[in-house]
């Protein structure tokens, strides 16, 4: 989001008081709506004010230019210019230097670099789009580079404008003649059809957020106002008149109504805005444009900083939130390093290089300008590279043993959660192990079929198998150890508080004896079903271990996303044991989101589980319960995403990275058994 002054003239140079204070309060309105700040839910609206806002200041640029310039191309050449060492610079400089910060520090998910390099060409806005990416999303608020959505729309909307200027315009603009009334009428259709596909039933919020289409009719909204106010008889007036005071007091109020308020939202939201920040604008009298609307100076000079400011707020914040757990201190750190670095910033890269292009030619301004465009998108790309071929390693360093010794004294009992585990497993005791059964509810639990629900969610019924088999098997081998895992993850559960990623539901529950009871009922003759293999082992000195699960995310069944469970398992090829350890392809890094849940709710879902294993382990003595979502999750969150690489399959079966978190924990069991 520019922070545009006027052009050409030198008394075009002195920002307007107004237009800075608004921006001020925009982008202060953002920052703390990115601090997580409860009391500013609708924050992020500041955005749209520097839509409005940059829209007529680019516009009024733009006629000026035009009338000092001696041919289009000389119009559409300099403009650009003007737009490249306007913005370019501090961008530059912010991509690499949180460039440098993500491969040092190491946070932020894999992908993140491809936003920076699309923000640097201007379509970091598609990138969003084509991934999928929401604005919201908890996966996309880890992109150091999310921010610059905005300022990609911004420039193909002034692409648009630069056009229609260009086509419909005189070498010689003047505010009265038909070349005016031409582009005004030119840009009312495209602010009317923006405006139509704004609020079409048929453009997706996402594409509304982010697409220039949808957007167009704010900037638009700007652009008409500079086209044609300048017969409005308040912008000239050197006085502030009661009516004038009147209808700028509506339009800030309205905005900051806008801002700490959720009574309107998405589309609704965003033309409000426009309207209340075209309002003030319009309203705006010539001695508000050189004292602004309040008289307090600092307020002009934080909007002077806006662009600097709006650029390294997020990656400091993102930072901060990475270093510091406890969210005052990050926020107060985040708050003090953004006002430094945006002051610096402004000091010494964004206002000394503006105007450097007035002295050198064109063409050397160009090239100039692209040089240092080529150079940030290299030294980024090779960063993206580095980072690639660092998590590429991670996930291919995987250990080739499995569990396939038949005369094994360590037995593995699990679902489709023991297929990357068994490696882990395999790995500690040399291949010397076995898997019983085939990874499914098979052995201890039978399931089947019973419906399905519009959503797509399968209705499946339990039952609990006969174990007698099993025991019989035990004392005949007399394994050390039995490992049973995630068997409680969707069963056990309550369905209030599941995952909603979860492709099916448990609707039925029998016994061993086909008898249909409750869930609670089932739950515990599971639990005794375990004392009872405890029991049996006990009797030769075995151990029995019973897992609890990872935390569950939900990314895969956000609301609209349009990848469902199957497309993803099938398209990405990793939910099958012959191909889950591969490198994932590069769509799959796109819709692989990073998801964080509290660990209350982590708590809340696995609280049963818990409960019952816990409760077994303290009347039991061969049984231990081994918890393994403390690898995942600190005291506040649970997270699928480590070090800037995936943990997770899907929404809650581990990777080989995943499972190589909780080895630890069965090192520490396994060391201990040995030992004893």
């Amino acid at each position: 989001m520019p922070n545009e002054y006027g052009l050409i003239t030198a008394a075009s140079l002195v920002p307007r008081q107004d237009i800075q204070q608004l921006r001020a309060i925009a982008v202060l309105a953002v920052i703390a709506n990115h601090l997580g700040a409860t009391w500013l839910p609708g924050g992020y609206l500041g955005v749209d004010v520097f839509f409005v806002v940059s829209g007529f200041v680019i516009t009024k640029s733009m006629k000026m230019s035009s009338t000092g310039e001696t041919s289009r191309i000389q119009f559409f050449t300099n403009f650009w210019i003007r737009r490249m060492f306007r913005l370019w610079p501090m961008l530059f400089t912010t991509v690499l230097a949180t460039s440098a910060l993500i491969l040092v520090a190491e946070f932020g998910p894999p992908d993140t670099f491809v936003t920076g390099i699309a923000s640097l060409v201007g379509v970091a806005n598609l990138r969003l789009i084509l991934g999928r990416l929401d604005y919201f999303a908890l996966d996309t608020g880890t992109d150091s580079f999310m921010h610059t959505w905005s300022l990609a729309v911004e420039e193909q909307v002034y692409l648009i404008l630069s056009v229609v200027f260009f086509i419909f315009g005189r070498a010689h603009i003047k505010a009265t003649d038909n070349s005016s009334r031409t582009i005004t009428a030119v840009i009312g259709v495209l602010v009317a059809v923006s405006l139509f596909f704004s609020f079409s039933p048929f453009t997706t919020e996402l594409v509304r957020f982010y697409s220039p289409h949808t957007r167009l009719y704010q900037i638009g909204a700007g652009a008409l106002l500079a086209l044609t106010g300048v017969r409005n008889s308040m912008g000239k007036s050197q006085h502030i008149t009661r009516s004038n005071r009147g209808l700028v007091m509506i339009g800030l109020a309205g905005l900051i109504v806008q801002f700490v308020t959720t009574f309107t939202n998405g589309a609704t939201a965003s033309l409000v805005v426009t309207l209340l920040t075209t309002l003030v604008l319009a309203s705006s009298t010539s001695l508000q444009h050189s004292q602004g609307f309040v008289r307090m100076r600092w307020i002009g000079a934080i909007g002077d900083r806006s662009y600097a400011l709006y650029l390294v707020h997020w990656p400091v914040q993102l930072y901060a939130s990475s270093l510091i757990n406890n969210k005052v201190v990050s926020a107060l750190f985040s708050l003090c390093l953004t006002f430094a670095l945006g002051i610096l910033g402004y000091r010494f890269i964004e206002n000394p290089t503006r105007h450097i292009w007035r002295r050198i030619r064109p063409r050397r301004a160009i090239g100039l300008a692209l040089s240092g465009l080529v150079v940030t998108i290299a030294l980024t790309t090779t960063a993206n590279e580095y980072v690639n071929r660092k998590n590429e390693m991670k996930v291919r360093a995987i250990p080739t043993e499995s569990c396939n010794q038949d005369n094994s004294l360590v037995w593995l009992i699990g679902d489709s959660h023991l297929n990357v585990i068994q490696h882990e497993i395999a790995t500690i005791f040399h291949s010397n192990c076995r898997i019983y059964g085939d990874l499914g509810f098979n052995v201890l639990i039978g399931t089947e079929v019973v419906g399905a629900l519009p959503s797509g969610q399968v209705q499946r019924g339990f039952k609990l198998f006969d174990i007698e088999n099993l025991k019989a098997e035990i004392r005949m081998n007399k394994p050390d150890l039995v490992v049973i895992t995630h068997f409680l993850t969707g069963i056990a559960s309550d369905p209030k508080t599941t995952s909603r990623s979860a492709n099916w539901i448990a609707v039925e529950w029998k016994n061993d004896n086909g008898t249909s009871i409750t869930r609670s009922s089932f739950i515990g003759q599971f639990g005794e079903n375990l004392k009872d293999l405890a029991a049996t082992m006990s009797d030769f000195g075995g151990l029995l271990v019973v897992t609890s699960p990872p935390p569950d995310f939900d990314w895969l069944s956000e609301p609209n996303d349009a990848v469902s469970d199957l497309n993803y398992e099938v398209l990405c090829a990793e939910s099958f044991p012959s191909t889950t350890h591969q490198r994932i392809r590069p769509q799959c890094d796109i819709w692989r989101k990073e998801a964080v849940i509290s660990r209350k709710v982590h708590e809340a879902r696995i609280s049963e589980i818990h409960d019952l294993l816990n409760k077994i382990e303290k009347t039991s003595n061969n049984f231990i319960h081994l918890a393994l979502d403390e690898p995942f999750c600190d005291e506040f969150e649970c997270r699928n995403f480590k070090d800037q690489a995936p943990v997770y399959l899907d929404d809650d079966h581990l990777n080989a990275v995943g499972a190589s978190l909780i080895a630890d924990r069965f090192k520490e069991l396994f060391n201990g058994l040995q030992h004893d």
